[in-house]
């Protein structure tokens, strides 16, 4: 059904041009003749080793997303970005947080024990699938999604699950353009689980009794009369609260804010063109506390020595830090194991509250989230660098080289801790629990790791046509890829003072480590032939 203010009725289909009918309140048949988008046939797509071919001459399933679809939402990086952009293109979160794992499938899982990613090409190069998230939405031009096997057979096995090729932009000739951007997004916990409200503390269903100290709700009915919560402190005192729904849960999570600062250059000239970007990014969680920054800087170029030869270099650094809690699903867990009658909230200061801290807190089977919040954290660098040089030169009109050159390198550096807490003997003396009975020993964890890639290439390709309608495109080449990477951590766990995360100042011999080293190396051949018939 048409509405009733509706004048134009669009038709659309995938290789077809767009048609546009107007409709007038007296149109009850409208007939649409649909034409073959020439356009999109002859649209050039890079495809795998940097080749330009078109789409009809591609012969395999395929997808350009252009820059526009791509920062249209202001994403914090390119896997974001590519959400519900390519179909068949799944984007499944690995770890979720203020800075998200994501891992890329293309037209489903293929096997049930190897590797279903798919591959991921910047500036013609392989690189490692980790770079997509650490790529600003803002310097890429376009991703070439290949879902057919055929579009990637140069890159042999590794593109069997389909290939992301992205060309990043380049400086254009003219003048300088210069853009600044600033923006704010900012997100919030969609729904809760919604809980009974009606019954307050207690552990036996059947008699319904009132249990101070009692995570479960079987207690009874709330009635407004004022209640003891916890059991009595050392000095005699005890929290006293009305005895009705005061569920605070929600507001325990926090408003997510995202702010991105970018900056972009674009100039150039006869001989030369510089693209030269820099971003800043800043993310405080809805889990409070929890936080993320990135700050990556960008510059590509482009140089024409003479007519034959040219060159194109880039360079990608990326800075990121993250601090956040190790322990989000027990604070969720302690949450929902928080009668409806608890003012949660209340209790964020826990230093200073003694119903806040281990030795006060009420619940005797249950930490308090806020002093999970602080004492079970993880604190995190990644220092990625990401190169690519290649020299073209053309021999003759139907014959040119490639060379390429690329290095990838990342190094990582954590450190993961939980604060030592030593119980009064008093609240031990209580017996109500093994939480109310143990210290909490404390732990750290360190850990450094490295990897590199190091990748060359180099082709001869061939141009020219043979008859009038008849043209060859031949494509010979050899390439060398490099990878090296190392891991090494050490933990202890009996810390012996409060705040101080050092594996040196441990109990006894409760220290372990762990060290793991690869190398491999991959060299291929490969080849492409084509024949085209009147660009067919």
């Amino acid at each position: 059904r048409v509405p009733a203010n509706g004048k134009t009725l669009s038709f659309s289909y995938l290789g077809y041009t767009l048609q546009e009918i107007t409709i007038t309140s007296t149109s009850t048949v409208v007939n649409a003749a649909m034409t073959d988008d020439a356009t999109s046939l002859t649209e050039v797509v890079v495809t795998a080793g940097g080749l330009s071919t078109t789409r009809a001459q591609l012969g395999t399933a395929s997808t350009t997303v252009k820059t526009r679809e791509l920062t249209q939402a202001k994403p914090t990086n390119v896997a974001a970005a590519l959400v519900g952009k390519v179909a068949g293109l799944q984007l499944n979160t690995v770890s979720s947080g203020v800075n998200p794992n994501y891992r890329l499938v293309l037209r489903g899982n293929r096997s049930l024990l190897g590797n279903n990613q798919a591959l991921v090409v910047v500036d013609n190069v392989i690189v490692p699938n980790n770079v997509l998230g650490n790529l600003n939405p803002d310097d890429i031009e376009d991703i070439q999604v290949l879902n057919g096997g055929g579009a990637a057979a140069l890159y042999g096995s590794d593109a069997s699950n389909g290939a992301l090729i992205i060309t990043t932009k380049k400086g254009k000739n003219g003048a300088p353009v210069i853009r600044v951007g600033q923006t704010t997004n900012a997100e919030k916990i969609s729904f809760y689980p919604q809980l009974q409200q009606r019954f307050g503390s207690g552990a036996d269903n059947d008699l319904q009794i009132y249990t101070n100290h009692e995570n479960q709700q079987y207690g009874p009915a709330f009635d407004g009369r004022i209640v003891d919560i916890g059991d009595p402190l050392e000095d005699g005192s005890i929290q006293q609260i009305p005895y009705t729904a005061n569920d605070s849960k929600d507001k325990f999570w926090d408003t997510g804010i995202t702010n991105i600062t970018d900056f972009s250059l674009s100039t150039g000239d006869d001989k030369s063109t510089y693209y030269i970007s820099a971003r800043y990014l800043d993310t405080k969680g809805t889990t409070p506390k929890d936080k993320f920054n990135a700050f990556s800087l960008r510059l590509n170029g482009t140089r024409s020595f003479s007519k034959a030869v040219d060159a194109n270099f880039s360079v990608n650094y990326v800075q990121n830090r993250t601090d956040v809690t190790t322990a989000t699903s027990s604070m969720y867990d302690q949450i929902l194991q928080t009668p409806a009658q608890i003012p949660l909230t209340s209790y964020s200061d826990w230093r200073n509250d003694k119903f806040a801290n281990p030795n006060g807190y009420y619940n005797a089977y249950y930490a308090n989230p806020y002093f999970t919040l602080d004492n079970e954290r993880s604190v995190a660098r990644q220092d990625q660098l990401v190169g690519n040089v290649d020299f073209k030169a053309k021999a003759t009109d139907w014959l040119s080289f490639l060379y390429r050159a690329n290095i990838s390198t990342t190094n990582n550096s954590n450190k993961n801790r939980v604060n030592k807490f030593v119980l009064s003997a008093y609240t031990k003396s209580l017996g109500l629990s093994s939480l109310k009975n143990n210290d909490i020993a404390g732990s750290v964890s360190d850990g450094e790791s490295y990897s590199t890639q190091l990748f060359t290439e180099f082709q001869a390709n061939v141009s020219k046509s043979i008859l009038e309608d008849l043209k060859l495109d031949f494509t010979l080449g050899t390439s060398l890829r490099s990878n090296t990477a190392k891991n090494i951590g050490v933990a202890a766990s009996g810390l012996t003072f409060e705040g101080l995360y050092n594996v040196a100042a441990r109990l006894a011999a409760n220290i372990t480590g762990s060290e793991s080293n690869s190398t491999a190396r991959q060299q291929g051949v490969y080849g492409d032939l084509r024949l085209g018939y009147k660009n067919y």
